[in-house]
Order: structure tokens, then C-alpha cells, then sequence
């Protein structure tokens, strides 16, 4: 039998909302996935930092140079954080899909041991799948024991290779500005992105393109169409819309002192 103290609490210690918000947004997807399986996904928009990505290895093919790739640092996939890392490796695999394509040398550079096996074996795919697994090389990935070393791991790369494109998408940190100025030095073209707010002021500075906040989980949504990432992307697209809905009629009626909203939002 439920403790009616513990029941208490659910129900009215401010708690209502946030469970009515927590059912629409299971709701919502619920019906993103059903859509998606039924051959008709929710529509995404198209950002501009993905057409930057192919207009990025394309430079790189024209001038003959590589380009480097670097997921930054979440700690482990299984952390808070380690959902920026399974982004940037969808993202990395379309980006290897266009090296392969095009004969781009790629470059990785990270510093996270766990999520080596998944890349290897993406980048696998991505040249298998562009009929040149012959072009794969594992030496492509390289490892780095920690965030200064990979830091400085990556300002050799930029030196040493030059590189016309340089992307860094994921886990970012205080190297975002420093790698990225170092890029900007050597003329590369950078796309960059994290989900880490307290970076992207240094990100927009020092890159060319920028995929702000939780637009690296839809480009890679996007990149790879699979249907449980488009459906949880819609859903929260979803209940945000509400909320903001939300918003606006509390600034409208709040003055008016009706207070429906403020009740709800207590509840």
C-alpha cells in the first residue's frame, strides 16, 4: 500500500507539473517513433553547419590536404555526458564517408580508451561503405592519455599537416579556444559544436561553423536517419513548443490576474 506521506510528496509537492510535462513528453515519443516506423518520420531541418561539412572535405580534396577530426572528451560513455560522444561519432561517420569518397586523409584525435572500439569499427563502416575498406587504416585513430596530452597531440597535428578542414564536435573543454585558434592560424576551415554552454562563446569565436548546444544530437539524428534519435529529437522539439506556449499565455494572463498558469506550474 502506498505511504500516503510518500504520495503526498509526489502529488503536491510542486511535483505535479513536472509529471504531467514527464507523460506528454513520453507521449511525444511514442508517436515520433511510430511515425518513423511507418515511413513517415518527423521532419528535420537541415542546419547549415552540415552543408559546411561537405563544403569543408571538399576543400580539402581541391588543395590536397587532410583533415582532422577530434570528439573531444566526455569522460565515458556511460556518463552524463557520454551521449555527446555517440553524436560526434555519427557525425564522424558521415564525415568519413566523405574523406573516403573524395581521397581526404583523415585524422582523429582523441583521449577517451572506451570509446575506441566504436570508432574503429564506425570508420570501418563509413570506408566500407564507400567501396574503399582498403583505404581504412587504424592508425587513423590516434590516443591520447588525457586532456592536455590530447590537447597537445592536436596543436602537432595542426602544425605538422596543416589540415584544410578541422572539426570538433562533442565533449569540449577549455582546448576548444586554444585548438581552435591554432586552426584558425593555419587556415583550416573548423565546424564546431558541444553541448557544453559554458564553451560555445569560445566555439563561435574560433570556428567557421557552429553547432550550438543540442544541435549536435539533431545533426546526428539527421545524418543518421535512424528512427529512435529523429523521435526523441521531435519530442522534445515537441514539448518545447509547449512550454513556450506556456510562457507566453503566463506573461498574458499573469498581469491580467488570472493565474492559471502559476497554479499549474505550483502544482
Amino acid at each position: 500500500m502506498l505511504n500516503p506521506t510518500f504520495a503526498g510528496q509526489i502529488l503536491f509537492a510542486g511535483r505535479g507539473s513536472s509529471l504531467v510535462i514527464l507523460i506528454l513528453l513520453v507521449v511525444f515519443f511514442y508517436l515520433g517513433l511510430r511515425l518513423a516506423r511507418m515511413g513517415r518520420p518527423p521532419k528535420m531541418r537541415r542546419l547549415p553547419a552540415m552543408d559546411a561539412i561537405d563544403e569543408a572535405i571538399g576543400r580539402a580534396a581541391e588543395m590536397g590536404k587532410p583533415a582532422l577530426y577530434t570528439p573531444g572528451l566526455t569522460g565515458s560513455l556511460d556518463s552524463e555526458q557520454g551521449p555527446q560522444m555517440v553524436a560526434s561519432i555519427t557525425i564522424l561517420s558521415y564525415v568519413a564517408e566523405g574523406c573516403a569518397r573524395y581521397d581526404v586523409p583523415l585524422i582523429v584525435d582523441l583521449c577517451q580508451g572506451d570509446a575506441i572500439p566504436l570508432m574503429d569499427e564506425t570508420l570501418r563502416l563509413a570506408y566500407l561503405k564507400q567501396g574503399k575498406p582498403e583505404k581504412y587504416d587504424p592508425k587513423m585513430i590516434n590516443y591520447f592519455p588525457g586532456q592536455s596530452p590530447m590537447v597537445t597531440g592536436i596543436l602537432g597535428h595542426l602544425q605538422r599537416l596543416r589540415p584544410a578542414a578541422f572539426f570538433m564536435i562533442g565533449g569540449l573543454y577549455y582546448e576548444s579556444v586554444v585548438i581552435g585558434e591554432a586552426a584558425n592560424f593555419v587556415g583550416a576551415m573548423s565546424i564546431g559544436g558541444t553541448a557544453n554552454t559554458h564553451q560555445l562563446p569560445f566555439i563561435i569565436a574560433v570556428c567557421d561553423y557552429v553547432l550550438i548546444g543540442e544541435e549536435i544530437y539533431a545533426a546526428s539524428a539527421y545524418l543518421s536517419k535512424d528512427p529512435y534519435q529523429i523521435a526523441t529529437i521531435a519530442g522534445e522539439d515537441w514539448i518545447k513548443f509547449i512550454l513556450m506556449a506556456l510562457l507566453i499565455l503566463g506573461f498574458i494572463l499573469e498581469p491580467l490576474g488570472i493565474n492559471i498558469i502559476s497554479s499549474f506550474l505550483r502544482w
